[in-house]
């Protein structure tokens, strides 16, 4: 297995999200079917408010299959539950109890009845697939295997059968389990686990956040109320049992109120005005269930309109096992288009991956997907590692420029870019132009999606657990001249051998002791905690994955890339135990079809096996390259072990082989536990394993088995094989109990109890799996035709420069260039110029930004080519950035690249009347602004385009939300060298809660000439006050920006259709122009819904026909590229404003404690604002003096 088995010592549950609700469509066009993978997918709350905001305007029609996997079967059963539940009749009067069944470790007796009612009748359907298939939720739910579907019975059973406890058992289990609850409650400090769901608000829940866990594990129940003995009289069976066994292990920083949008819960509303002035556990609790309820009453009313013989909208799949597994299987099939794979379920699990015939055979009418335009991977890589993610998604991930993989982490500490950047191995964009993905953000410097309150985490010394996400897309997908995606790159053997090996080395940088001492000593100097978990995610064949996705991306002589690989790999010495796993990397890379050494080869075996044959080899009439290498560790050698391994949390398993002079370590094992059957012997030897399904917890043997290669049987005459822990700072004192090798079990080669050798692995699913394997391996994603020469930096890290080599066909450019003519270059985008000769042009794109100042030609004339070279331009900042905000014409609609799509009307409106309630506001928006960026000029002329328009954002929403002071403009006129080109209405501010991010409700209108838009603007602004218009004065390249930026805003909240006629379509480009007196945007959605612009602004009515709505939000700098500080001070000054309270406040409430009884005595100096009391008064003087009349 790619990822190394660890021993499952303390598992934990995560029954419950601890990171809010996301689209999960958010990147894709309106019109666009969502094909969704969600690995780890952990609780539906992803899918429960991406099918809400799906739900109205363009995105109704929206077809979303989206496939479930998660290791933890209790996990997918609770979620099926909630669906089964949502589709019968009558969900919404049951939706108290839903909330009871989901979040609540204990329950009343309905929520208790209703549950085993429910899984009574799926234990009834669930007999076998096509039981469950031809069932009443089978059209919209689907199983990807009988073994998800008989895992997902066993834990349904589980809970019918503790409902049906005699009352001795009930009690002996219910005292049990509320211990258990007691005991997991993390006591050593305050768990704020909530508040980052309030996004840019969780400054001030941190206190509240940290008293509701504290609630809701004293009682079990998520309730802000106290509740009756009743409520909570019932151990909640979905909570009992899991991967960790039959009791409660929910992890301790499980919160139920972390998965939603809590903002909406603290914010005041647009029109409202609550009794209570301040937000409260009661509000924020509510708000969280009203969330619940309503994206729940969304698919329940989406599953209950289709008849069960219709093709269901909304398709679910599940699947219960490994997500690298998976994955791999869903590539295998779409190769060989067999169900059956050699991929194991999961690690401890014996069970391949065999897909239903139903949904994946080739007879089946609506296939499932086994490519996906969205690949969510919740925080897989803190479990998994993202390098081993990149090499199984790398190939499912649909080509289109749509597709988005996101990966998100969380990481204790203070530094976001280790969640983000650090984890790949390597330089960003070099691993970028390996694998074919880039984080969209990376290559436009700035994201639409705020995370203030991991930047506030970030800043604190005892900084929890910090969250990032990333939306990883194909490479080059931002331009707009690219239609082939599967475009490869080329590099010198030489670099591209330099490259791989540095990724070698970051991989396995845990085996380099210098390095290590560097850093312990390093983090022991500022005082910061060193880790000394030891989590390793890559065994030696993680990296020839990632070898071969690289071999079927790039366009290179292989071999001597390999040789040269395999050189300094051989000679390298910075890696401590490099050498021990040589034997190991070489069988894989052969296993994997990337590479073979000249040692392995068949003729080597074959010449080996003649000359020299172990006694336990004489018995095999042939010898192939690989053999597997079987070990039995009974049950009485390990279980006295059983409480050290445990001590040592996940410790790494691997195996070795060691002789008198040689010792080969093997990391990619496979384990279970289980009893073998052997038969035959010799190369016809074949081993049968029956698992034991109590695992760790039975009484059977462990079973381990690996490949190695056949050669190194016969390296010595006598080899011993052994179970062992791979050391690391957690696992040292193992030491003292099994010695210095952290060997759990030995036994020689030779010894037939304890050892078996084989051609094939126990229980293989295929004959001839390594040519499967080398088949699959052998497939190229290269297409043929242009592809760009990449050339690296002197230690083959960073990309210096690319070359495009470009032929010249056109018989009047080969005129041109024959005659001597000098070609000469335009840019067009980001990633991609024209080359002109003569009064011709040719398109040339590159898979990253450029910088077309620094273009160099090789003028081939006789031959007739020639070869741009340009290197990247990947600094931040510039002033040529005005196409950083891509829409791309695709598949008859239009693409957002890197800003995510609104649904306007599902964005809670924000109250900005009391302006008590805006002190969030300037922190959030000062995060638009790195501490690099704040350095620079001030003026029109930062020297960064980005920057420009970013200040201009900043000083538009400062006015319009009042922080700023005085009157909030009705109109902002954006000109350059005074001559207006856009003017726009801002309706209402809004929460983008999903974003954690505030978003402009704007209509937009450029100044293009038409007579009567012209017309109409004369007559209503000649009567308006010069303070009701805002002037942002911009240069040029702002301009230009803005006219690309106002493309996407339009597009981005669009409830309407483009026109047959629409210019976009009729001119072939988007924006339309760049030029100052034409309009960038299409007239498609010119008017559409203007009925509210109007009720917010009669005297612009004049104007409505001409206006397109705009969803404008701040332009964020990158946390993971750039240094960024909180304003004034550091976070202390974000911290100190008060939490929002509604408006209005003045006359009704004191304006320092919000009292609202009683009498209240007003201010001698402006009789306007109230309090309760003169120290009220006095505490709040220092602020109001600023404001009093007096």
């Amino acid at each position: 297995m790619a990822h190394p088995v660890m021993w499952r010592g303390k598992l934990f549950f995560y029954p419950i999200g601890n990171t809010s609700a996301v689209c999960l469509t958010q990147d894709l066009c309106p019109s666009e079917k969502a094909d969704i993978l969600l690995l780890g997918c952990g609780d539906p709350r992803h899918i429960l408010y991406t099918v809400y905001t799906n739900t109205d305007d363009l995105q109704k029609s929206r077809e979303l299959d989206i496939t479930c996997c998660d290791v933890e079967g209790a996990v997918i059963a609770r979620n099926v539950i909630l669906f089964t539940c949502l589709a019968d009749e009558g969900a919404a009067q049951r939706l108290p109890q839903l909330w009871n069944i989901f979040f609540h470790f204990f329950l009343d007796k309905v929520s208790l009845n209703l549950l085993a009612s429910q899984c009574r009748k799926l234990i009834e359907l669930s007999g076998d697939l096509d039981s469950w298939n031809n069932g009443p939720y089978g059209h919209f739910l689907r199983m990807c295997t009988a073994d998800t579907l008989a895992e997902l019975r066993h834990f349904w059973q589980l809970y019918v059968k503790m409902t049906s406890f005699s009352p001795s058992q009930a009690k002996e289990f219910e005292s049990a389990f509320a211990a258990d609850v007691q005991a997991g409650m993390n006591k050593s400090g305050s768990v704020m686990t909530a508040s980052r769901s309030a996004g840019p608000m969780s400054i001030y829940l941190s206190d509240m956040a940290a008293t509701h866990y504290d609630m809701y594990w004293k009682f079990g129940v998520c309730s802000a109320v106290p509740m009756n003995e009743s409520d909570m009289a019932h151990a909640n069976p979905t909570l009992a049992y899991s991967m960790a066994g039959d009791k409660f292990a929910v992890h301790y920083g499980t919160d139920p109120l972390a998965c939603f949008h809590l903002a909406e819960g603290m914010a005041p509303v647009v029109g409202t005005t609550p009794e209570h002035i301040e937000f409260s556990l009661i509000t924020i609790t509510n708000a969280c269930i009203k969330q619940f309820s309503t994206w729940c009453i969304s698919v329940s009313n989406i599953l209950r309109s289709q008849h069960p013989s219709a093709p269901s909208p909304l398709i679910i799949r599940c699947f219960v096992g490994d997500a690298l597994s998976l994955c791999q299987a869903l590539r295998y099939y779409s190769i060989t288009k067999s169900i059956s794979t050699p991929f194991p379920v999961a690690p401890w699990k014996h069970a391949f991956i065999t897909l239903d015939s139903d949904a994946y055979g080739s007879r089946t009418q609506s296939p499932a997907p086994t490519t996906f335009n969205v690949i969510d991977t919740s925080n897989l890589l803190d479990h998994l590692g993202v390098l081993n993610i990149f090499a199984v998604t790398a190939f499912i991930l649909q080509r289109t420029p749509s597709a988005t993989l996101y990966m998100e982490g969380l990481i204790g500490g203070n530094d976001l870019a280790h969640t983000s950047l650090q984890q790949p191995c390597g330089d960003i964009a070099t691993l970028g132009l390996l694998v074919g993905l880039i984080p969209a953000s990376f290559v436009t410097q700035f994201t639409t999606q705020s995370n203030m309150h991991n930047i506030m985490l970030m800043m604190q010394e005892d900084a929890p657990q910090i969250h990032g996400r990333l939306a990883w897309k194909l490479i080059g997908g931002a331009e707009k001249l690219v239609n082939d995606l599967n475009r490869p790159i080329d590099i010198a053997p030489e670099q591209l051998a330099g490259a791989l090996f540095n990724i070698y080395l970051n991989m396995f940088s845990h085996e380099n002791a210098v390095q290590k001492m560097a850093m312990a000593k390093e983090l022991s100097r500022s005082r910061k905690p060193v880790d000394l978990s030891g989590i390793v995610h890559y065994n030696r064949r993680s990296f020839v994955e990632i070898l071969g996705v690289v071999k079927r991306r790039v366009i290179t002589e292989w071999e001597p890339v390999m040789n040269m690989l395999h050189s300094k790999i051989q000679n390298d010495r910075t890696l401590l135990t490099g050498m021990n796993y040589y034997q190991d990397l070489c069988c894989q890379l052969h296993l994997l079809g990337v590479f073979t050494v000249d040692w392995m080869s068949l003729k080597k075996a074959k010449e080996l096996l003649r000359v020299e044959r172990p006694v336990f080899l004489r018995d095999w009439k042939t010898l192939p390259q690989t053999v597997c290498v079987v070990l039995v560790v009974p049950r009485d050698r390990l279980h006295p072990l059983l409480p050290e391994l445990d001590r040592a949390g996940t410790p790494v398993l691997q195996c070795d082989v060691r002789g008198t002079a040689t010792a080969n370590t093997f990391s990619s094992i496979h384990t279970v536990f289980g009893t073998v059957k052997v038969s035959g012997k010799g190369d016809a030897k074949t081993v049968i394993i029956e698992e034991e399904a109590a695992g760790r917890h039975g009484a059977s043997s462990l079973v381990v088995w690996f490949r190695m290669p056949s050669t190194s049987l016969v390296n010595e005459r006598r080899l011993m094989v052994g179970l062992t822990v791979l050391p690391t700072p957690a696992t040292t004192f193992l030491a003292l109990k099994v010695g210095l090798y952290l060997s759990l079990f030995r036994a020689d080669l030779g010894d037939e109890e304890y050892v078996h050798i084989l051609r094939q692995c126990p229980g293989a699913v295929l004959e001839n799996i390594e040519e499967d394997y080398m088949q699959i391996s052998g497939l190229s994603v290269k297409t043929p035709g242009a592809c760009t020469f990449v050339t690296l930096d002197k230690e083959c890290q960073k990309p210096l420069s690319f070359t495009a080599h470009v032929d010249i066909v056109d018989p009047e450019m080969k005129a041109s260039l024959t005659n001597g003519a000098t070609p000469s270059t335009n840019k067009v985008s980001m990633h991609s110029i024209t080359i002109a000769l003569g009064d011709n042009t040719l398109p040339v794109s590159f898979p990253l930004p450029i910088d077309v100042k620094k273009v160099k030609f090789r003028i081939a004339r006789k031959s007739l080519y020639i070869e741009v070279i340009l290197p990247p331009k990947l600094a931040l900042g510039g002033t040529d950035l005005m196409d950083i905000f891509p829409v791309i014409p695709y598949g008859g609609d239009l693409l957002l690249w890197n800003m995510h799509r609104v649904n306007l009307d599902r964005c809670m409106p924000y109250d900005i009347t009391n302006k008590e309630s805006l002190a969030w506001i300037n922190p959030h928006l000062s995060l638009m602004i790195s501490e690099r960026e704040k350095n620079a000029p001030e003026g029109m002329m930062s020297g960064s385009t980005l920057l420009d328009v970013k200040r201009t954002l900043y000083s538009i929403f400062s006015r319009a939300s009042g922080v700023s002071g005085g009157e909030s403009p009705l109109c902002y006129d954006l000109r350059e060298n005074g001559e207006p080109f856009v003017a726009f209405f801002i309706t209402d501010l809004r929460l983008d809660l999903g974003s954690h991010t505030l978003v402009a409700d704007a209509w937009v209108m450029p100044f293009a000439f038409v007579r009567e838009r012209s017309e109409a603007f004369i007559k209503t602004f000649i009567s308006l006050d010069l303070k009701d218009m805002q002037a942002v004065e911009v240069n040029t390249e702002e301009r230009k920006a803005w006219m690309h930026l106002l493309v996407a805003t339009t597009e981005r909240c669009r409830t309407w259709e483009h026109k047959p006629n629409c210019e976009y379509r009729v001119q072939g480009a988007v924006p339309l122009s760049v030029d100052l007196y034409e309009s960038p945007i299409c007239s498609c959605g010119a008017g559409v819904g203007s009925e509210v612009f109007v009720k917010k602004y009669p005297m612009f009515r004049l104007l409505a026909p001409w206006v397109t709505r705009a969803a404008i939000s701040p332009l964020f700098a990158l946390s993971y590229l750039e240094t960024i500080r909180s304003p004034e001070d550091g976070p202390r000054s974000v911290k100190t404003p008060r939490p929002p309270v509604p408006a209005p406040t003045t006359g009704k409430v004191c304006a320092t404690c919000g009292t609202g009884s009683g009498m209240l005595l007003a201010c001698s100096g402006c009789k306007d604002v109230k309090y309760c009391s003169k120290s009220c008064q006095r505490e709040d003087w220092k602020r109001h003096k600023k404001l009093c009349g007096t």
